[in-house]
């Protein structure tokens, strides 16, 4: 059923006493299909809640940026899986001179770590839709530490079914890394919000 238009008398100029005859309608409140409704939402959370476009070219650039990081620090765990399979090197042999430079740098990863943070996580020039990303993607890189905090308290197995396990937790973990990583870059550059599971709650609650 469609509502009505709430229309009350409107005040006459000439005193508060006397009424005119004729009414001010108040348009009933419109209701927006499931559609429009998700496109206003996506509309209205593009840049920290506020009404705007889509995101800009620049924005998408700057938000695909910080999954860098995840990507450079996550190659040491596919170098078993590039053993295997010459291919998979082959499509990562343009980043090599970058990641060469990255991991040369002392204490290159913790810089680029709170660089980001500081500089873009917790600087409001940038939209949100770039600080989200920029959180997810650290969250990532933090995520990609505790194989290694692990590593340091269990020495890794070098021969039997552990050695295999151990190998193909390695390349599953860059794979994974990689996976989301791209589809990260992806939406960055669609100007659309990458999801990853459980990581996008907690990089929502860093940006409130």
């Amino acid at each position: 059923m469609q509502s009505q238009p709430f229309c009350p008398l409107r005040r006459s100029p000439h005193g508060a006493a006397k009424l005119s005859n004729r009414p001010l309608c108040v348009p009933a409140k419109i209701r927006l299909g499931r559609k429009s409704s998700v496109e206003v939402h996506a509309r209205y959370s593009a840049r920290g809640g506020g009404w705007s476009s889509s995101p800009g070219i620049v924005d998408r650039v700057v938000a695909a940026l910080p999954y860098i990081l995840p990507f450079f620090d996550a190659v040491a765990y596919g170098r078993y899986l590039f053993h295997l399979y010459p291919a998979a090197k082959a499509a990562i042999t343009p980043f090599l001179p970058a990641m060469g430079l990255y991991h040369s740098m002392p204490f290159g990863s913790f810089i680029a770590f709170f660089g980001l943070y500081i500089g873009v996580v917790n600087n409001p020039a940038f939209s949100r839709f770039v600080r989200f990303n920029a959180v997810q993607a650290i969250l990532l890189d933090i995520l990609l530490a505790l194989p290694r905090l692990l590593e340091t308290v269990l020495t890794p197995p070098t021969s039997g079914w552990g050695a295999q396990l151990y190998i193909q937790s390695q390349s599953f973990i860059w794979v994974f890394t990689t996976m989301w990583v791209l589809f990260g870059v992806v939406s960055s550059f669609l100007g659309q919000y990458a999801r990853i599971p459980f990581i996008a709650d907690a990089a929502d609650q860093q940006i409130r």
